[in-house]
């Protein structure tokens, strides 16, 4: 414990042990010793032996990676899980993305090529380890909901992301989204830091199946291929989507603005022979029972999301996300106790638009348990982030003078936990040295570099009324259909209101608007959605 190493790592012991791993085809070998976080001299020492052993030639192909080097935390666990998972995932990732960056300057592009991460910034593809990648595009979405919570000046927001597999959530509190130390990957304790985000298996491909005459929606999904049963390709199970079809949410010939036919009959044949028959309803019935059980899964996960952080829904503005946020936003936040909601005309590729939010950021973390004001301990290791900082952001082709440096502390202070922040080494010295008793547990130095970002403009007010594209029955309640007007997305305008219930239909979304709700168009291009007892505006 003490970091002191009781005996140097043997060649013997350590050799045969590579020479295994190599015959049954590792594509990456991973070290992590016990407590090596104190003291990494066993780590070094065994790479040092094992590139001593096998020529460049030989193991290049086989890259050895460093526990420590990777994430420098004291939790070995978690260190290990780190190392590992990024060691399967890495290599392939790395390829893939450079093949990417080849193609696009074939094309003309030369700029770099950006991956975001999920601590929500973005680097270079050499910058960049698959850990870093981890959810990254749920993260940039978060990213992108705090940059428009601010510009819209909303302390509390709520993003829901809604797209063919899964329902991904995102809690922003006065402009910043929750961020996690220590996340998990499905129960894993991982030590990369990362936005929070929750999400359950919740999507337009989930899969609705009757047992013991109890239907359950989920969690297992059609995915992209073979989808839905109205895509007609191939699809034989009634999905979300098949019943959004069905219950005139979704026009069958204006899908992706009529870019493709779906198929209704195929949708109804598969739900009358897997729900319907079983349920002893009509086919529209089952197909508003599977839709409301959605809904209702997703509106509960909101409320778990909230419960976890001692928040409550009726402070919170909802962004709906994802291809099919827009279409069941008004009955998730009626489920949830959500009072407002925010539909954006890029809301389909809200993650997207989330990476134009990030920086050039990367964050070094080293682990130590030192007093507060030791100087001599914690100056020479904040210097040492600082240098990494620094290579790593002319590497990226920037100016050491454009880094923006951020210094963080986590401090342990008669056993009350706190994380400080600084925005030089002088002043975190200057703070800790005061601090005599506490123990600082860790330090980072957060290194980032701001590039341009787009952001909505205003756009001119409406000059004639949205184009009433006709109307269909729509079933808003299990108690049958109700005339609903349907209109077109790109004709409605800045300071248009309509009234539920309506449909706006787009390219690449529709959005669905319940009775007793109402819709409002802003200037930035987005819809604020409200309850019609709700007074006010964003």
């Amino acid at each position: 414990d003490s970091g002191n190493i009781a005996a140097a790592i043997s060649p013997d012991d350590l050799l045969p042990a590579i020479r295994r791993l190599i015959a049954r085809g590792v594509v990456m070998i991973v070290v992590s010793f016990r407590n090596a976080w104190r003291n990494d001299g066993n780590e070094r020492l065994a790479r040092s032996i094992v590139r001593s052993r096998y020529p460049v030639h030989y193991l290049r192909s086989v890259p050895l990676q460093i526990g420590t080097e990777l994430v420098h935390v004291s939790d070995d666990h978690a260190r290990t899980n780190s190392a590992l998972l990024n060691a399967y995932i890495h290599t392939e990732m790395a390829r893939a993305l450079y093949r990417a960056e080849d193609r696009i300057r074939a094309l003309g592009y030369d700029r770099p090529l950006l991956v975001v991460h999920s601590n929500g910034g973005c680097a270079r593809v050499a910058k960049t380890m698959a850990l870093h990648t981890l959810h990254s595009g749920p993260a940039v979405a978060a990213k992108g909901g705090a940059f428009l919570a601010k510009r819209l000046g909303l302390d509390h927001v709520l993003t829901g992301d809604m797209g063919g597999t899964s329902f991904d959530i995102a809690m922003i509190v006065n402009g910043e989204p929750a961020f996690s130390r220590v996340p998990q990957l499905d129960g894993i304790p991982i030590s990369v830091p990362m936005i929070e985000i929750d999400t359950i298996a919740a999507g337009g491909g989930t899969i609705a199946r009757v047992q013991d005459k109890r239907l359950s929606v989920g969690p297992d999904s059609a995915g992209s291929t073979p989808g839905p049963v109205a895509y007609a390709k191939g699809g034989m199970e009634p999905t979300v989507s098949d019943a959004n079809v069905l219950l005139g949410f979704i026009d069958p010939g204006y899908f992706l603005g009529g870019r493709m036919s779906l198929d209704a009959n195929a949708a109804k044949r598969a739900m009358d022979r897997q729900v319907t028959r079983h349920l002893g309803i009509t086919t529209e019935q089952a197909a508003f029972a599977i839709r409301d059980q959605i809904d209702r899964t997703m509106a509960d996960a909101i409320g778990a999301s909230l419960a976890a952080r001692g928040l409550k829904a009726d402070v919170f503005t909802f962004f709906c996300c994802g291809g099919g946020g827009a279409l069941h936003a008004c009955s998730i936040a009626e489920k949830a106790g959500l009072r407002q909601i925010i539909a954006f005309p890029f809301g389909s590729v809200f993650s997207a638009f989330g990476s134009s939010t990030t920086n050039i950021q990367h964050t070094y973390v080293h682990t130590l348990n030192a007093q507060a004001d030791c100087e001599e301990v914690i100056r020479p290791a904040l210097v040492d982030l600082r240098a990494q900082g620094e290579r790593d952001v002319v590497g990226e082709g920037f100016d050491v003078a454009s880094m923006q440096l951020r210094v963080e502390a986590d401090i342990d202070d008669a056993g009350t936990a706190a994380t400080l922040s600084f925005t030089s080494i002088d002043d975190a010295i200057r703070d800790l040295l005061e601090r005599k008793g506490a123990t600082v547990t860790s330090l980072r130095i957060v290194a980032e570099c701001a590039i341009p970002h787009w952001e909505p403009t205003p756009l001119p007010p409406a000059d004639q009324a949205p184009v009433l594209k006709g109307r269909r029955p729509v079933w808003w309640s299990s108690e049958g259909p109700q005339d609903t007007p349907v209109y077109e997305r790109l004709s409605v305008k800045p300071g248009h209101r309509l009234e539920g219930p309506a449909i706006i239909e787009g390219a690449d979304t529709n959005y669905a608007i319940s009775p007793g709700w109402h819709l409002f168009a802003h200037e930035l291009g987005h819809f604020q959605i409200r309850p019609n007892e709700t007074k006010g505006r964003s």
